[in-house]
């Protein structure tokens, strides 16, 4: 297991943190939930993180904007960002914020598992 298996769950429905948080425990994670991505930014360190997965459709600041100040704050932190409306063009704005992937909602457990693994080859201090 990585240095810091803790997983950041960023999502505005109060039902969706709590079944991907038990996915990811499933999986031998840890997971912290928020509902809002204020609410993780104001988390005093971000460096306990190994992952951050959010949505990206969120009221006041979206998982786009996150993943952006997610960059310039930890920008060895990886960010997977889900959508339950992929609409054009949205994947590669997700890319150009710098999240790893992209992933719709609902998703299985084996992508889960595989985009957790994927995030591993983007945190440089654990290389």
């Amino acid at each position: 297991m990585q240095s810091s298996s803790l997983i950041g769950i960023v999502d505005d429905d109060a039902d969706v943190p709590v079944a991907i948080s038990s996915l990811v425990r499933s999986l031998g994670y840890k997971a912290e939930c928020f509902h809002s991505a204020e609410k993780l930014l104001q988390r005093s360190n971000l460096k306990d993180f190994y992952c951050i997965i959010s949505d990206i459709h969120m009221p006041s600041m979206d998982g786009l904007e996150l993943t952006n100040t997610l960059g310039d704050l930890e920008r060895d932190l990886p960010v997977i960002l889900m959508t339950g409306r992929m609409g054009p063009g949205l994947a590669q704005k997700a890319y150009a914020s710098g999240a790893v992937s992209v992933v719709a909602k609902p998703f299985s457990v084996e992508d889960l598992s595989e985009n957790l693994i994927n995030a591993r080859s983007h945190r440089r201090r654990d290389a």
